[in-house]
């Protein structure tokens, strides 16, 4: 019996290639749908940073407001206002006797006045009271005696100040639950005087507490913020 002969029939052509049009049209599409997501991205980042300009701008308002009260207003007490970042330095001889860490009762009467303008200054203000991230009180000393000493004695002056603030018998005052949670308590020694300690007038200078404030590093908070709302925006 003879076998019959099969011809298959073949063909150069696949029916699954795509024609060079479609290629192109194909990958035209993913590069402006990779532009539309870089594009989508910097529009973003440039909001974020417009946003965390206008908090920087905020906070340097606050910051010249608060500065300019606190020379204006608290002229009348014995202390010092640096002009340039609101720090308020008060002599060691306003609140201690030399080497003690017990407030003196003149020191108590001068707090019981000064705290609560203090307070009204940095708080009082909502959108200023917004800005605030902490408030210092930090203790410094000379360089008579070694650093551990000094530490001890300057962190044991910052907390006898925070710790007669919020005592039972310490006057009440506006935003005094505010200032509380706030507020931290530091000692520095001796390391950063504010002139050599190489004369006795100049270690009187150096031995003081210092009373400053931060703002808040809204950084992170803000860009958590401005993603949500764009968030919000695209839904």
């Amino acid at each position: 019996m003879k076998k019959k002969k099969v011809f298959s029939h073949y063909t150069d052509e696949n029916p699954f290639a795509l024609s060079i049009s479609d290629l192109m049209s194909a990958l035209l599409l993913i590069f402006i749908l990779l532009l539309s997501s870089v594009l989508l991205k910097l529009q973003e980042q440039q909001e974020l940073n417009q946003a965390q300009l206008d908090l920087i701008s905020d906070q340097q308002k606050a910051k010249r407001s608060i500065i300019e009260q606190l020379t204006g207003e608290l002229d009348e007490f014995d202390l010092e206002v640096d002009p340039k970042t609101g720090v308020i330095r008060i002599k060691e001889s306003v609140l201690f006797d030399f080497g003690e860490s017990e407030l003196k009762l003149e020191g108590l009467d001068f707090l019981a006045v000064f705290i609560p303008k203090y307070a009204v200054i940095l708080l009082g203000k909502k959108e200023i009271r917004e800005q605030i991230g902490q408030i210092i009180i930090e203790g410094h000393t000379d360089n008579i005696g070694s650093y551990t000493r000094n530490l001890l004695l300057s962190l044991e002056r910052s907390n006898s100040v925070s710790a007669a603030i919020f005592s039972e018998d310490f006057i009440n005052f506006d935003c005094k639950e505010t200032f509380q949670k706030l507020l931290s308590a530091n000692g520095r020694s001796y390391m950063k005087p504010l002139v050599e300690n190489d004369t006795e007038a100049h270690r009187a200078l150096n031995r003081r507490v210092e009373f400053k404030f931060s703002f808040v590093d809204w950084t992170t908070i803000e860009t958590e913020a401005v993603n949500e709302k764009l968030n919000i925006e695209r839904q």
